[in-house]
């Protein structure tokens, strides 16, 4: 937002100097980004008359000029611009002037001819877009004086960061007030002084669409004459970045400005019946808009219109079909409120965004419609003596109603840090124009203006307080307070533990989406009660995960896609099923092996993983999580291969499923080069069963007894089980291993020959041959009997 300072001044008394009014801006909370001092580049450049005028000897779009600019010898300059001639008062840039971009000054030779200086167009002076020709003064320019002087450039201009809450800071009153408040001034607001007014205007306005307009204010005016503005107009909009257009349009934005309220002047002639309507745009509706563009509406944009046609976009822009032009002699004016999400939604829907759309979207006071109305009316009458005619026509759907903020002194004591009288907080909320009521000792009640929508809560109220009354009027004081120790959260740390013994095992983590595609759980045979997000970013990000799967099959098949073909991944991370209130989140973990393991030294032929492989990861990982007593099952898990794949129980309670994925889940995520195993375990049943404690036991120092053992058992018997049946058979019983299945044409079709190796050992002695034996045939009968087993002739 740019501020004149000079613009400024007519609305509070300012008597500081730049630097001292640019702490105060930033102190108050209008960040100062830049000052800049107007023509501070103007330097030797001065008014100039021609009173030679050639064409230049070697080029005919060159004229060879002699110039007067009140010094004893005439310049002779060489110029190309198209629209001089003799007796023209010009602006020349001296030997020595530096314009805008660096660009110096200097004697010349043009055609081998010399030039002197140069003629300046409003481009070149950086006070304007023309660069198509010089700049022609008027007449009674005075020769030789300074083009800073002639045209009044002693303005200084600030350029403000205004924050999103604070729309009412759009505009010169508004920084005014905040000004005032600062330094406890009073606000000269701008007078209405309508001379005459005319006859009823027979405009009749039609609110269709209340919820998005709650107010529309308008007035007619006749016999207008639209031309030029004054100077000081096109001075005032030339020194914040406008362009001048006409003496109508350029009101309207200069109250825009001065206010913060925009506006928009309608040709009335161009309008088609009497009755203005604000109603939603027809499917498929079109308007020019300012801009040159044609725009296809499709029903949701609010617009304004006549009987025949929409005459503007409603707050974003006008329509060519009732723009004021030259040929202008009677307007309509429009002050109104429409709505911050309406015109939101409009400008993104549209990509079209104005000065008067960024002011809508932030909100503006809708209460103080028609005395901007009544301004602008005033203000135009002053320039064009035109006739006012009737009141103005206001309809108010949904008039302001002010609200009352609660203020603790003793609360806003406390968060300060420091003693704030009554007195003080009641000046400095009374030059901000709040009312205020008493409510109780140290409690008060107040109610802010409203153009000031920010205010809702008492912690906005402490707000203007504290940059009223000063940042660097708080004293720097360090809290007292007792310092403890921070404990970290229980979970937090035990995720922590989790990955680093997964990453201790060579296993690389991998960091996932919570949300994966509608319907992709189906594909993956998993039956879960999910949760779809009412805004997804994407279809691709839908449900809340109920599993870790999808994410780490997506890792192998994305780095299978990039011949990365030796995958060992592990995830830890929440997953969500649906419950009565909110969700159920789970901490999982998740490993995932593919492809083939690369082999170092001798061993160089790579190695595809296999069940076992996961095996290993998982038990090592169950170890260091302090759970060693648990029982493997076959799963009945669709999204497993039958067969290839168990779960992990104690007792009936589920941890988790690990083994090889189904070969249709493979085949829907696209992974067809490599077998996947897959485990997922819920991390607080490991945690429940775990042992936070370790016990150290010494070093048995008697000797070990190992027996092994060829097995002869039906195919579909489950070795898993008779091994838990061994190890519970005798307490001197160590450790019960696995290490060949032997299926083929030396045993019976419909059976396999299982070699286990028996560990036997006593803590409190060495074992004796006849209890070896005992605990050996105790084993062998158990097989028989539970499992139907015998040994292996």
């Amino acid at each position: 937002m740019l501020i004149s300072l000079e613009w400024l001044k007519e609305y509070v008394d300012i008597n500081e100097d730049v630097k001292e009014l640019e702490n105060a801006l930033t102190m108050i909370g209008q960040e100062v980004e830049s000052i800049e001092e107007q023509g501070q580049h103007l330097e030797n450049v001065v008014v100039g008359h021609v009173v030679e005028y050639s064409q230049h000897p070697d080029a005919d779009k060159l004229s060879l000029l002699k110039v007067n600019i009140g010094e004893e010898a005439l310049l002779q300059i060489i110029c190309g611009a198209p629209n001089h001639k003799l007796g023209d008062k010009v602006i020349v840039a001296k030997i020595g002037a530096v314009l805008p971009g660096n660009f110096k000054i200097k004697k010349s030779k043009i055609r081998g001819v010399e030039s002197c200086g140069m003629l300046c167009s409003e481009a070149e002076l950086g006070m304007g877009t023309d660069g198509d020709g010089i700049v022609i003064l008027s007449e009674n320019a005075p020769i030789g004086e300074s083009i800073r002087t002639h045209l009044e450039l002693d303005d200084i201009i600030f350029e403000l960061e205004i924050t999103p809450n604070r729309p009412d800071c759009l505009s010169h009153i508004g920084i005014a007030r905040e000004v005032a408040a600062y330094y406890e001034r009073k606000v000269r607001y701008p007078a209405s002084d309508i001379r005459t007014l005319t006859g009823p205007s027979g405009i009749v306005v039609d609110i269709k669409d209340d919820k998005r307009c709650t107010r529309y204010s308008s007035r007619i005016l006749k016999n207008v004459k639209v031309e030029e503005s004054p100077k000081w107009l096109k001075r005032r909009l030339k020194a914040i970045g406008l362009r001048p257009i006409n003496n109508i349009v350029d009101v309207t934005n200069y109250i825009m400005f001065e206010y913060n309220q925009p506006m928009h002047a309608f040709d009335h002639s161009k309008l088609e019946g009497s009755k203005i309507t604000i109603r939603e745009a027809e499917k498929g509706e079109k308007i020019t808009t300012l801009d040159g563009e044609e725009r296809e509406l499709n029903n949701s944009e609010l617009v304004i219109a006549d009987e025949a046609k929409a005459i503007a976009i409603a707050g974003i822009m006008g329509g060519q079909n009732s723009e004021v032009d030259e040929n202008t002699t009677d307007i309509l004016l429009e002050v109104a409120y429409f709505t911050p999400e309406n015109i939101r939604k409009t400008a993104k829907e549209l990509g079209l965004s104005s000065d008067a759309s960024y002011r809508f979207e932030r909100g503006i006071d809708r209460d103080n419609t028609l005395v901007v109305l009544e301004r602008a009316s005033s203000l135009i009458q002053s320039i064009t003596n035109c006739e006012v005619v009737g009141e103005c026509i206001d309809v108010y759907t949904d008039p302001y109603v002010s609200r009352e903020v609660s203020l603790d002194i003793n609360k806003l004591n406390k968060f300060v840090g420091k003693e704030i009288e009554l007195d003080t907080v009641g000046t400095i909320l009374n030059s901000l124009n709040v009312q205020i009521k008493n409510r109780g000792e140290n409690k008060i009640s107040v109610t802010p203006p409203s153009y000031r929508n920010d205010i809702t809560r008492s912690a906005d109220l402490y707000e203007e307080i504290i940059r009223m009354y000063g940042f660097e009027n708080i004293e720097d004081k360090m809290p007292i307070e007792e310092i403890k120790a921070g404990v970290v959260d229980e979970e937090f740390k035990t995720i922590d533990t989790s990955k680093k013994h997964l990453r201790d095992m060579g296993l690389q983590e991998v960091i996932n989406y919570s949300f994966i595609p509608r319907g992709i759980l189906g594909k993956l045979k998993v039956e879960a009660e999910t949760i779809d997000i009412k805004n997804p970013i994407n279809e691709d990000m839908v449900t809340l995960r109920p599993t870790l799967m999808y994410g780490l099959l997506t890792n192998i098949k994305d780095n299978f896609n990039r011949n990365i073909n030796d995958l060992k991944i592990f995830e830890v991370s929440r997953t969500f099923t649906k419950a009565e209130t909110l969700a159920d989140e789970v901490v999982k973990v998740g490993i995932a092996l593919a492809g083939r393991e690369e082999r170092n030294l001798w061993e160089a032929k790579p190695e595809a993983y296999d069940f076992y492989d996961l095996k290993g990861y998982v038990e090592s990982y169950l170890t260091d999580m302090g759970m060693t007593r648990y029982q493997l099952k076959r799963t009945e898990n669709k999204s497993y291969h039958p067969g290839r794949a168990v779960d992990i129980l104690i007792g009936r309670d589920y941890i988790g499923t690990f083994g090889e994925i189904h070969p249709d889940v493979a085949e829907v995520m696209s992974i067809s080069r490599e077998r996947v195993y897959l485990a997922e375990l819920e991390l607080a049943k490991i945690v429940k069963y775990g042992k936070t404690k370790i016990k150290y036991e010494k070093i048995v120092k008697y000797p070990a007894v190992n027996r092994d053992l060829a097995i002869l058992m039906d195919r579909d018997k489950l070795v898993g089980d008779m091994l838990e049946d061994i190890k519970k058979s005798s307490n001197i019983i160590e450790s019960v291993n696995l290490f060949d299945i032997y299926e083929g044409e030396k045993v019976e079709a419909d059976k396999k020959s299982v070699a286990i190796n028996i560990v036997l050992r006593k803590t409190t002695g060495t074992l004796e041959e006849n209890e070896v034996a005992a605990a050996i045939d105790k084993i062998l009968g158990l097989i028989k009997k539970k499992h139907q087993g015998e040994i292996r002739q």
